[in-house]
C-alpha cells in the first residue's frame, strides 16, 4: 500500500506544480506581450501571444481546477490510472518548459 500512497502523493504534487507552472508561464507570456505590444505576434506552433495565453487559461480552467484536484485527492490508491495520470501531467510540465524556453530563446534574448 505504501507504494500506492506514494504514487497518489506524487500525483498531487505534480498536479499542484503543473498548476503553478501554468500560472507562472501565463503571467510571463502576458507580461512580455504587454511590454512589447506583441499580443498579435506569432509565438509558437500556430499560436500568437494572445491565443497562447488563452490556451493556457482554458487549460487552467478545464484541467487544473479545484474540482479536478478533489478528484486527485479521492482517487483509488490501487487504481491503475495513477501512472497514466502522472505521465500525462509530466508531459504537460515538459510542454510548459518548452514554451518557456521558446519565450526565452526566441523573444527575450532579442529584446
Amino acid at each position: 500500500m505504501a507504494v500506492s500512497e506514494n504514487k497518489k502523493e506524487q500525483l498531487l504534487q505534480r498536479f499542484d506544480f503543473a498548476k503553478k507552472q501554468n500560472l507562472d508561464l501565463m503571467e510571463e507570456i502576458e507580461q512580455y506581450a504587454r511590454d512589447h505590444n506583441a499580443f498579435d505576434t506569432p509565438f509558437m506552433q500556430g499560436y500568437t501571444f494572445k491565443t497562447g495565453i488563452q490556451a493556457l487559461q482554458k487549460e487552467r480552467d478545464v484541467v487544473f481546477n479545484d474540482e479536478n484536484r478533489k478528484v486527485v485527492l479521492t482517487v483509488d490508491e490501487d487504481s491503475n490510472e495513477l501512472d497514466y495520470l502522472i505521465t500525462k501531467i509530466e508531459d504537460q510540465i515538459n510542454h510548459y518548459g518548452e514554451m518557456k524556453m521558446g519565450l526565452n530563446i526566441y523573444f527575450k534574448s532579442i529584446n
